[in-house]
């Protein structure tokens, strides 16, 4: 680590400190929404929003069955009050104990809930209390980290901690290819009446003010050279579903939704884009959009519709939320465009689980 990289992970874990400290004086901290703020109105998140981000993730994570989770950067341990008692083992790791306190304190807490106080880059196998993780989180963190050497180095490390055929799960991660557009509406909002020179000067302005990471999703899979998964968030319209997404790495092939393993073994050469190969076309399912829906539903029972366009962030189109009434496979099923930023891809696949099942022997 460079100086400036441990000063800038030292600096968000002072802001946090304080944050969460501030709940527990206010009696807040307990509900795990501190610190929560939407990056276009610049104002805490509301709590429907909040619990709806809550409860998709946790499903998501649900259909990866995981049997040992590590969580890397839990904060108020949101994801943890709700997954770790389903789980045989819940490992939690912050640079702040205040956001967790009351989850530690509480006696009915899970018997297989730990938690460690350090930062991404500091964990090892050495201080992993017990078999190596199927399921490694790193929700809603990696906008924090310093730049993209850092997140480089943490992801290393995190992959060889990995059982084998785990997930490292990445939440939340800011989509650097609708950057752009996120500033744009964002300046747009602080000032409606801007006009080009001006609205341009503004987002030149909080780029150059932006503190957070942002990253093209598809680039840790490819830098590393592991399989990649890019899905969208199926969430009602807010900063969490138009410039978020979830990406997951697998290290190794692990068992399909079939049952049969990939025929890879270690990392994947260059990475591969694990997304789905659908064969019918959006455009093609209809000359609107009501019979589009009408056509993607039917396909979708065994199929999968690609260049379908965002609702979001397109004049046409569903939204993810929507998109994801229409799969079997949910939210599972809504996966971003690799070509597109504005494109979501649907299949009727759920998620490949983790390399352990319950109930099976480890």
């Amino acid at each position: 680590m460079t100086s400036a990289q441990v000063d800038r992970v030292d600096a968000w874990s002072a802001v946090y400190e304080e944050v969460y400290t501030d709940g527990h004086a206010r009696g807040t901290a307990a509900d795990g929404l501190e610190g929560w703020v939407d990056a276009l109105s610049g104002r805490p998140l509301p709590a429907e929003i909040m619990w709806e981000w809550r409860d998709a993730t946790v499903d998501r994570l649900r259909g990866l069955r995981p049997v040992r989770v590590l969580d890397v950067g839990t904060g108020t341990g949101m994801i943890a009050r709700a997954l770790a008692s389903e789980v045989r083992s819940y490992h939690a790791v912050d640079l702040t104990l205040a956001g967790v306190r009351d989850l530690l304190d509480d006696p009915g807490r899970p018997p297989g809930l730990t938690f460690d106080r350090r930062a991404a880059h500091e964990l090892s196998p050495q201080v992993l209390p017990g078999d190596r993780p199927d399921l490694i989180l790193l929700n809603s963190v990696v906008h924090y980290f310093p730049d993209m050497d850092y997140l480089e180095v943490v992801l290393t490390g995190l992959l060889d901690l990995l059982a084998p055929g785990g997930v490292l799960f990445l939440g939340d991660l800011r989509d650097a290819r609708r950057d752009a557009r996120r500033l744009r509406e964002r300046a747009l909002r602080s000032e409606p009446w801007a006009g080009p020179g001006r609205l341009d000067a503004l987002v030149a302005d909080l780029a150059r003010r932006d503190r957070e990471l942002a990253l093209d999703p598809w680039e840790p899979g490819r830098s590393l050279g592991v399989e990649t998964t890019v899905l969208a968030r199926c969430l009602q319209d807010s900063d969490l579903a138009r410039y978020r997404v979830d990406v997951l790495l697998r290290p190794e092939g692990s068992a399909g939704p079939g049952g049969g393993a990939r025929a890879t073994v270690g990392r994947v050469a260059g990475g591969t884009d694990a997304g789905p190969r659908a064969t019918h076309r959006w455009e093609d399912l209809g000359d609107d959009e009501r019979r589009r829906e009408t056509g993607a539903r039917a396909v979708l029972k065994a199929g999968g519709v690609v260049d379908v366009p965002d609702g979001l962030v397109c004049p046409f189109g569903p939204s993810a939320l929507e998109a994801s009434e229409w799969t079997p496979a949910g939210g599972a099923g809504v996966h971003m465009s690799r070509e597109s930023p504005d494109r979501l891809i649907l299949t009727s696949r759920p998620l490949a689980p983790t390399g352990h099942r319950r109930g099976e022997p480890q």
